[in-house]
C-alpha cells in the first residue's frame, strides 16, 4: 500500500490566547492613491545593507494582482493607529529607517509597515508587545452594536517573539464575515507590521490566516538582509529567487540506511531530490508535511521502500536557515495537540525523545487494521521525516514508534551537517 496523502478532519481551533481591545477594522479609504515611491520623494541614497532599506525593498510584493504596482513611501501613516488596548506600538519609536505601502479600497485594506529600529533587541521588545498588550483587555470590548475579538496566535513565519493576531467581529450579537489578520516578524533589528482585513467566507481562522501567508512570501524572505549573520537580501521587488542558499546535501547523506534491497519482496526507491515522496500530510485539515507556507528555498531529499501490507517513506527538507525550519515544528506541534479524531481516523501523540526538536504522531482506524507513525525531527536548518505503514493497531502504535525513533537515531548524527556549531 502505497499511502501518499492522509486526509482528516476538522478545523484547528487552539488559539494560545484570547482578548478584546476594540479597534475598528481597518480603514478602506483608498489610501494608497497618494502613496509615492521613496525615489519620487527625493529620498537619500540608501546607506549599506542593514543600516537603511534600500529603495527596492519589496515590501508590497503579493499585495495586489501580479500586474499591480503598489508603491511604497517612507512617510505616511502606514500603521501608526493601530491600537491595543489603548496603546499604538509603531508610535514614538526611534526608527533609524521606516517604509509603508497600502493597498486599501472597497470592502479590504491591506498596509504593511516596515521600521527599522536602534537594535534587534528594540524589535524583539516592540514585537513583544503586540503579543502581551491583547492580553490586558477585557475579553470583549464594545463600541456600540459591535465587538471586537482579539486572538494571539504563533506566527507562521517564525518563532516568538514573531507574532500574528486575528481580530474577528460581531454586529449585534451577530458573527461577521469580516476579519483582520496582524503579522509581526522581526528580523535584526528590522520589524515588519502587516494588516490585511477582509470579508473572508471561510469561518475558519486558520484558513483566514493561511490565506495571508503566501503573499507576503517574497516580502518576509527579504526581510534576511537584516539577520545577525547579515545574509544577502533578494533582488528588487518582483525578482527575488526561491533558490535554496542552505547548506548542500552530502552526496552520503544516510537516508536509505537499514532498507533491504536484496529482499525480493521490497521495492526500493533510492534517495533522490526528485521523488514523490509522502505527499501532503493533513491532520484535521492542516498540511502538517511539508507545510506549503514554509518560505524561503529548500533542498529535498527523498527514499522508501514498500512490501506487502508496508511502506516506508523518509524525507529530509533544508531550510535556508534554522528559524525557517523551526517555525513549521510549531505548526506541527499545535496541530497534534489539537487533532485526535473524526470518523474512523484516530491520532495520537506519541512520547518520543530522539534527543533534537521532534514530535511523532500515529494513525489508526476506529473501524479496522492499519496504522502509520510519522516522527518529524529538527536539527538546525534541516527537517526530517520518517514515517511508516502497515497492518497494526492502536495497540501495536508504541511498538511501531519505537521502530521509526530507532531509524531516526540512525539518521540525525548526519543532520549536524545543518547546523551552524555542529551538534553537542
Amino acid at each position: 500500500m502505497r499511502l501518499r496523502s492522509v486526509l482528516l478532519t476538522a478545523a484547528l481551533a487552539g488559539s494560545l490566547a484570547v482578548a478584546g481591545c476594540g479597534e475598528e477594522p481597518s480603514s478602506a479609504d483608498g489610501r494608497s492613491g497618494g502613496a509615492t515611491s521613496a525615489s519620487d520623494t527625493g529620498a537619500a541614497t540608501p546607506e549599506p545593507a542593514g543600516t537603511a532599506i534600500p529603495d527596492d525593498f519589496p515590501l508590497s510584493a503579493g499585495m495586489g494582482a501580479p500586474q499591480d504596482v503598489i508603491a511604497t513611501s517612507r512617510t505616511g501613516t502606514g500603521l501608526r493607529d493601530l491600537t491595543l488596548c489603548g496603546t499604538a506600538p509603531l508610535r514614538g519609536l526611534g526608527t533609524r529607517d521606516r517604509l509603508v505601502a497600502d493597498n486599501s479600497g472597497g470592502e479590504s485594506a491591506n498596509t504593511r509597515e516596515l521600521v527599522l529600529l536602534g537594535s534587534p533587541d528594540d524589535a524583539a521588545q516592540v514585537s513583544q508587545a503586540f503579543a502581551d498588550l491583547p492580553l490586558t483587555c477585557p475579553t470583549v470590548t464594545a463600541d456600540g452594536d459591535r465587538e471586537t475579538l482579539t486572538e494571539v496566535r504563533d506566527s507562521p513565519f517564525g518563532p516568538a517573539p514573531a507574532t500574528t493576531l486575528v481580530r474577528t467581529y460581531t454586529f449585534g450579537g451577530e458573527p461577521g464575515t469580516g476579519a483582520t489578520v496582524i503579522h509581526v516578524v522581526p528580523v535584526g533589528a528590522a520589524l515588519l507590521v502587516t494588516s490585511t482585513y477582509g470579508q473572508w467566507s471561510d469561518p475558519d481562522v486558520q484558513g483566514v490566516i493561511d490565506a495571508t501567508v503566501e503573499p507576503l512570501q517574497e516580502t518576509v524572505a527579504a526581510l534576511r538582509m537584516f539577520d545577525d549573520e547579515g545574509a544577502p537580501a533578494p533582488g528588487p521587488s518582483g525578482s527575488a529567487t526561491t533558490e535554496p542558499r542552505g547548506p548542500e546535501i552530502p552526496e552520503d547523506f544516510p537516508l536509505a540506511v537499514g532498507f533491504d534491497a536484496d529482499n525480493a519482496d521490497n521495492e526500493v526507491d533510492a534517495p533522490s531530490p526528485d521523488g514523490d515522496g509522502l505527499g501532503e500530510l493533513e491532520m484535521c485539515g492542516r498540511v502538517v508535511w511539508p507545510q506549503p507556507e514554509t518560505s524561503g528555498g529548500l533542498r529535498r531529499l527523498v527514499a522508501g521502500v514498500s512490501g506487502p501490507e508496508y511502506h516506508e517513506w523518509r524525507e529530509l527538507f533544508v531550510h535556508d536557515d534554522a528559524a525557517l525550519a523551526e517555525a513549521p515544528m510549531a505548526v506541527l506541534r499545535r496541530v497534534a495537540t489539537e487533532c485526535d479524531h473524526e470518523r474512523n481516523l484516530v491520532w495520537t501523540v506519541l512520547d518520543r525523545d530522539t534527543g533534537h526538536d521532534t514530535v511523532t504522531v500515529g494513525l489508526t482506524y476506529a473501524d479496522g487494521l492499519g496504522s502509520s507513525v510519522f516522527q518529524v525531527t529538527r536539527v538546525g536548518s534541516a527537517r526530517l521525516l520518517v514515517g511508516t505503514y502497515g497492518e497494526g493497531s492502536l495497540a501495536s502504535l508504541d511498538e511501531q514508534a519505537d521502530g521509526v525513533t530507532g531509524t531516526t537515531e540512525q539518521i540525525v548524527p548526519a543532520m549536524c551537517a545543518f547546523t551552524k556549531t555542529g551538534c553537542e
